[in-house]
């Protein structure tokens, strides 16, 4: 069996931080913070976190988003001919 781990939009998880605070919510994006990468998290409140990547300890998955069907953007078909 194949498992493709990666980090899901959508996707709920459990983020402990290096402070050991805790934070969950779902998976938003990802961002810049200055030269550092960051986890974009929409928190339970609404409100949006940015966690540094170097301050995550460990990160749990708690609810796995829908699969989205993928479509081509725009201008991006492969065309064959």
């Amino acid at each position: 069996m194949s498992e493709n781990y990666e980090l899901k939009t959508g996707s709920k998880y459990l983020i402990r931080t290096c402070e050991e605070e805790d934070t969950i919510g779902h998976m938003a994006g990802y961002a810049m913070i200055g030269s550092e990468s960051a986890l974009v998290i929409k928190v339970v409140e609404g409100r949006i976190r940015y966690i540094p990547v170097s301050q995550i300890s460990f990160m749990e998955l708690l609810e796995s988003a829908e699969e989205e069907e993928k479509k081509p953007v725009k201008g991006t078909e492969l065309l064959y001919g």
